[in-house]
């Protein structure tokens, strides 16, 4: 099995998880939990992909065979996280801040 075969190689299922700690978020509707919650996920697994595909390139046995199919995996796993990211599009700081003045009110 070639190196590119092998990513995407992290799949946890934290999605359900995920969605009933973001319906903590006041005005955010199921739709947009799900969403969120998918894109998280999906960006995580891909981050821990992208540790293991660095430490492989760092890797100084690494022949030019892998090291070039470590370069093209780490550059679809940043696509596939750039894909991800879409999806929340700067929309967590708002979330932040709905989170950060519900803190403040409940603590009055």
């Amino acid at each position: 099995m070639s190196l590119l075969e092998r990513y995407p190689k992290t799949h946890r299922d934290a999605k359900k998880r995920l969605e009933a700690v973001l319906q903590r978020v006041p005005g955010l509707g199921p739709r947009q939990c799900e969403d969120f919650a998918l894109a998280i996920n999906n960006m995580a697994d891909k981050a821990v992909d992208l540790n293991e595909i660095f430490q492989h390139i760092l890797d100084r046995d690494t022949s030019e065979e892998e090291l070039a199919e470590l370069l093209i995996a780490f550059e679809l796993t940043t696509e596939q996280i750039r894909g991800d990211s879409d999806t929340i599009n700067g929309q967590f700081y708002e979330l932040g801040d709905r989170l950060k003045e519900l803190a403040k009110t409940s603590k009055r």
